[in-house]
């Protein structure tokens, strides 16, 4: 039986040079499709709409850059970024609307949704300017749930492990402005 099976594979092995890795049509380059601007346009600046529930807090505001936190880690966006739609996670956002112009926010979560014609729409629950909070206050705030950790409830801890992801960020952001 052992001797028919090699006499099969033998049958269907073809001599090297009749042998193609790839077929001939295999790497052929194509155009990709254009984008929403159509060629090869890229946005030179960022058209921000940032709101909070209901309330504007930019209305297609130009800027250059904006750095969100997702379940992924940290993304930067610029002008002419691919399309995605990114969970937002508790941190800060940091906006650049030029050179010497720069805001930060604290967010508790919501959407991103980039566009790669530079039209960027971020809707947050919670959205309050970095400098209006309390670095002492937070520090405090991490403190207690902190020591919520190790606590008997299983209600407790999971409130003090959900602080700590909405404060840890928080606390880090306010300690590089201070």
């Amino acid at each position: 039986m052992r001797g028919a099976i090699r006499g099969a594979r033998f049958l269907f092995q073809k001599a090297a040079s009749e042998r193609k890795y790839f077929p001939e049509a295999g790497f052929r380059f194509f155009e990709a499709p254009a984008d929403s601007l159509g060629g090869d346009a890229v946005p030179l600046q960022i058209e921000l709409t940032l709101t909070k529930q209901d309330e504007f807090i930019h209305k297609q505001r130009e800027c250059n850059a904006i750095t969100i936190r997702t379940a992924e880690g940290e993304l930067g966006i610029l002008a002419g970024h691919e399309y995605t739609i990114e969970q937002l996670s508790p941190g800060v956002i940091d906006i650049d609307i030029d050179a010497d112009v720069k805001e930060r926010y604290a967010i508790s979560g919501g959407f991103a949704h980039v566009n790669d014609n530079g039209v960027v729409d971020i809707n947050c629950v919670e959205c309050i300017p970095l400098n209006e909070l309390d670095l002492d206050k937070v520090s405090k705030y991490i403190e207690e749930a902190k020591a919520d950790l190790n606590h008997a409830d299983a209600i407790v801890r999971a409130k003090a492990e959900i602080a700590m992801e909405l404060y840890e960020p928080l606390d880090f952001a306010l300690r590089q402005t201070s």
